[in-house]
């Protein structure tokens, strides 16, 4: 089978973007792993999957939504919807963008994004799963992230007609709500260039999901390795329950670079999420028939704007038995035991780290002998490009002279060089004065 992205720029036909912005928690670093590590054989097929690392399109929606995680910034954000369009406008073929934190734009940022992708015919693709499965991955998501709200809390303020009024339910719904999601970012296309794919139930081909996504997207399933895909994995009643725990006594109390990087990523998703046998977190009866309701309700709306939809809405009704754990909270020897794991995974992680700082060249030296050291390099190196200044031919002279302005390390050096003469200089005056 040929891959209907072939040959398009021969048939001089314009472009198509595949614009994937969600559900989270509905497979999306499943699939965004596979077009990852897939990106060489998407470019033989005449497909960009953009961006210089796997974080670009996160940073790229961030950019587009002018946000970013509470309480912390990222200078590498500003600019980058910008470039991931650049580098689409750029390539002579079709592409796809994936990042579920694309589906809470507001409409004037949704206009934003079709202007600049105006060269090309927009799709945009959503996939989406049963809110008894959807709800409490999204609420761990959320704790992962310092979230404290408590799964009881959350459901209900989710359940509430005046929702809006809560940081956490305007969260999950901007994120999970298909019919507004795709109100938005379908309103300007044709419901045929609107793609819903729909997740399987438990128990189906690992591959599927896969396989339904190629159906929206235009490609050939089978063309593409599949080896290398991972599941965002999930934590269990107790994991969840004592990373809420430590949420509430961190209390902001360390800053975001620290908290993704030492507890959501090393703690929550590699140590916790390891675990044997968790606890699954599921819907109370009450939340269930609530969640069922607004299930039909959602795949009757989807259904009415005529998109294209891949796979069955009525999967997007919660399964019978989904409910055969219901909430509750885990017993302080479950929490204990989560809590002995987790102290001797940090414990660990700040004995490597002194290791390898230990091992590190110069690391016993007193900071005084290493800006001793710094100034005798600095001196030489001036030294160095004084000789080229005075010897060398005038284009030569010319480049030392480039190199300084066009390279912040050399006027750094150089200002250090400068400062630690001067000081020196103001130091041997005192003493000579004393």
């Amino acid at each position: 089978m040929v891959s209907p992205h072939s040959g398009r720029t021969a048939q001089n036909a314009r472009p198509a973007v595949y614009l994937h912005v969600g559900a989270a928690k509905s497979g999306t670093t499943y699939l965004q792993q596979v077009l990852w590590h897939n990106r060489d054989r998407l470019r033989g097929h005449g497909v960009l999957y953009p961006g210089a690392d796997q974080a670009d399109h996160v940073r790229a929606a961030f950019d587009l939504r002018g946000t970013f995680f509470r309480g912390a910034s990222d200078p590498s954000v500003p600019g980058s919807w910008r470039d991931i369009v650049e580098r689409v406008r750029e390539w002579p073929g079709d592409a796809i963008i994936s990042q579920e934190l694309f589906a809470p734009a507001t409409a004037a940022q949704v206009a934003r994004a079709m202007d600049d992708l105006s060269f090309a015919d927009v799709h945009v693709v959503f996939t989406a799963r049963d809110l008894a499965r959807q709800i409490p991955a999204h609420w761990q998501e959320d704790v992962k992230n310092r979230f404290s709200t408590p799964f009881a809390e959350f459901v209900a303020v989710l359940r509430r007609t005046d929702w809006r009024s809560f940081d956490s339910a305007r969260l999950f719904w901007g994120l999970q709500d298909p019919v507004a999601v795709l109100g938005r970012w379908g309103a300007a296309l044709p419901p045929e260039r609107v793609h819903v794919v729909t997740l399987p139930r438990p128990g189906a081909p690992r591959d599927l999901l896969w396989r339904r996504f190629c159906a929206a997207v235009g490609l050939v399933p089978d063309e593409y390795d599949l080896s290398r895909s991972f599941a965002n994995p999930s934590l269990g009643l107790a994991e969840t329950g004592f990373l809420l725990r430590l949420n509430t006594a961190l209390d902001e109390g360390v800053g975001w670079q620290v908290y993704n990087e030492s507890v959501k990523h090393h703690l929550a998703q590699e140590v916790l999420a390891a675990r044997p046998a968790p606890v699954r977190i599921g819907l109370p009866p009450d939340g269930l028939r609530w969640a069922t309701e607004r299930a039909v309700e959602t795949a009757e709306g989807l259904r009415a704007a005529g998109y294209h939809v891949v796979g069955d809405l009525y999967e997007l009704v919660p399964a019978a038995g989904a409910a055969d754990v219901p909430a509750a909270e885990a017993s302080p020897a479950e929490l204990a035991d989560v809590g002995t794991d987790a102290v001797a995974a940090l414990l660990l992680r700040v004995l490597d780290a002194e290791r390898r700082a230990a091992s590190t060249p110069g690391s016993q030296m007193a900071p005084g002998d290493r800006l001793g050291l710094l100034r005798d390099d600095s001196a030489e190196l001036l030294e160095l490009t004084g000789r080229l200044v005075r010897d060398a031919t005038p284009l030569v002279h010319r480049a030392v002279h480039s190199a300084t302005e066009r390279y912040p390390a050399v006027r750094r050096v150089q200002g250090a060089y400068r400062r630690l003469h001067d000081k020196a200089g103001r130091s041997d005056a005192g003493t000579s004065k004393g």
